[in-house]
Parts: structure tokens; C-alpha cells; sequence
């Protein structure tokens, strides 16, 4: 039984990147995540810490040992629909149960509509939700990842090691 969380970055390409937890280890890794909050941080959000404290972020993510993909297209238009229709797919066939979605209020609605299509219909057993990664700070897994991917270099680098990409 597995969950996944999922965020996506627009920079260059369309990327959607997902980590998927077992569900017996879910509490344990947020626990964790919320100890590498610093000061009043109510999340991590890759883009604005130090590339010291990415590393150090980082480190604590590979310690997690959880199993993270990106889906990238570098259609603009159709690409969350092209990345959803594949990834729903997959992470029914992966076991998943719980798909969490990093809430953006303008996507909701698109997104109930894209999953449908997508296939979630034909997938009883995926549910899936809306939250803020302030919410639920295993959102914080799949932003980091989807930063690095999208920066390339020593960042991509870094994460290829534990990171498969799907391109569409």
C-alpha cells in the first residue's frame, strides 16, 4: 500500500514529480520532514532556501529511501493532461491508494476533470486530494525533486541517482 505526493514545476519543461511512500512509513517521514524546518517555517519550499541547506534538505530526502519519478513533456498546453494520463495509470499499477496533488486553487476543478479523463474512473481503489504543502510536508519531497530536475546540473545530478524520468 503506497502513497504518493505530487507537485509540478513549469520551467522549461512541463515536469510533474511524484514520491511514493508506503503507507506504514508515511507518519514516520513527515515527522522527519517537520524537523528539517528551520525557525517559523511552516514548509519548505526548495526555491528559497540556500544551496547549503538544499544539500542538507536533500540528504535528509535520500535518508528516506522512498521511490520518486518525474513525468516531463515539453508541450505547454496538453502537458499536465498528458503527465496525469500516464501517471494515474502507473501509480494504480504501483499499488498506490492515496494520491496527494499540491493544491493550487486555479488547477482544482481543471484537475478533477484531467484525473477523470485521465482515468481515476477506471482506478476505484486511487483516491486522491488537494492539500497546501504546509498541510501535509511530504509535498515538500516532490517540490524539492521537481526543482533539481527542472535547475539540471549538479542538482538533476544529484537526485537522477534515485529518480526515474518518464518523457512523454
Amino acid at each position: 500500500m503506497l502513497h504518493a505526493f505530487v507537485d509540478e514545476s513549469v520551467a522549461g519543461r512541463y515536469i510533474i514529480a511524484v514520491v511514493l511512500i508506503p503507507a506504514s512509513e508515511v507518519a514516520a517521514a513527515r515527522r522527519f520532514m517537520r524537523g528539517l524546518l528551520t525557525g517559523g517555517q511552516k514548509r519548505i519550499h526548495f526555491s528559497h532556501e540556500s544551496d547549503r541547506r538544499r544539500a542538507r534538505i536533500l540528504t535528509g530526502i535520500e535518508s528516506l529511501g522512498a521511490e520518486h519519478r518525474v513525468y516531463s513533456t515539453k508541450n505547454a498546453r496538453p502537458a499536465r493532461l498528458a503527465c496525469l494520463e500516464r501517471l494515474v495509470p502507473d501509480l494504480a499499477a504501483a499499488g498506490v491508494q492515496r494520491l496527494v496533488i499540491e493544491r493550487d486553487d486555479s488547477l482544482v476543478e481543471a484537475d478533477r476533470r484531467l484525473l477523470y479523463q485521465a482515468g481515476l474512473d477506471y482506478a476505484p481503489e486511487l483516491a486522491y486530494t488537494h492539500l497546501r504543502a504546509k498541510e501535509d510536508l511530504l509535498l515538500c519531497v516532490p517540490d524539492a525533486i521537481a526543482w533539481c530536475w527542472s535547475r539540471g546540473g549538479q542538482w538533476r545530478a544529484r537526485v537522477a541517482a534515485y529518480t526515474t524520468e518518464i518523457a512523454l
